[in-house]
């Protein structure tokens, strides 16, 4: 485990290197909210919600920006040009476990991205003119629940993410299945539409999948739209998840390397 650790450290400090990056990023999520802010004002002079009321949604809109790059599915470009091209063969010859090395870089930039660009709009967002500020937790209980969600959300997303990169090694391109696997976690894990608005059924059907509870989850939990015996409930559902995903993720990962096909190389 050592030897994970240092890795991830590594690649922390390499990620929080791209500052250019965060910044623009950072500017990216705060505009793209406050347009989501706007439309969803204008939604709900129309109509309303039972599942999560304006106030409430304005703050899930803040947090999901500000934290977009742990929630996001966008898939790591190195890892996937190491099984495209065949450099996978160099990561085999080091004694370590690829599932793990792979598991901790992604957990590393998913830190580094999601925390360096949340702090700016997290320092701003609470001062905007009312209407377009986020509100502040919805109790003390919940910031904490909030807190373990976040960091347990992160976990499951890189478990999640090391899914994709497994089954690379079936397709061997990730033509085609990378936009495939960016659209069903992104929509069922209520980024393109929060879960709250969605249908009945869609919600029902969104709750029993591990993406919701990889980055809708926290944000609920922070506005006080789920009561607190729910949160502990799908806190729980996020652990079993998260052992199931990288049991089974490490079992296929050791399986399949036993007859990978390198190509490219």
């Amino acid at each position: 485990m050592k030897k994970y650790l240092s890795f991830f450290k590594l690649r922390l400090n390499i990620a929080l290197q791209y500052r250019a990056a965060a910044i623009g990023g950072m500017f990216t999520q705060f505009f793209w909210a406050i347009m989501q802010i706007l439309i969803f004002q204008a939604f709900y002079k129309a109509t309303t919600s039972n599942n999560i009321s304006l106030e409430q949604l304005i703050s899930y809109v803040w947090l999901k920006q500000a934290f977009y790059s742990i929630i996001s599915a966008s898939t790591d470009v190195e890892i996937r040009d190491m099984i495209e091209k065949g450099n996978i063969s160099y990561e085999l010859c080091k004694p370590t476990n690829i599932y793990w090395m792979w598991f901790f870089k992604t957990l590393a930039n998913k830190m580094a991205g999601g925390f360096l660009k949340s702090i700016p709009i997290l320092i701003i967002a609470p001062f905007l003119p009312a209407g377009l500020s986020l509100n502040a937790p919805a109790g003390l209980l919940e910031f904490i629940l909030f807190i373990i969600a976040l960091f347990l959300a992160i976990a499951l997303m890189a478990a999640i993410m090391n899914i994709f990169y497994i089954s690379l090694f079936y397709t061997m391109s990730s033509k085609g299945t990378n936009s495939i696997f960016y659209a069903i976690v992104e929509f069922f894990g209520g980024t393109f539409v929060p879960i709250a608005l969605m249908p009945e059924f869609w919600q029902e059907l969104c709750y029993m999948l591990p993406f919701s509870l990889a980055a809708d989850l926290p944000f609920r939990i922070y506005t006080g739209s789920i009561n607190l015996s729910t949160s502990g409930m799908y806190i729980i559902m996020q652990i079993v998840w998260l052992l199931l995903i990288t049991i089974s993720g490490t079992i296929i990962t050791n399986k399949r390397l036993k007859k990978v096909v390198i190509q490219g190389g």
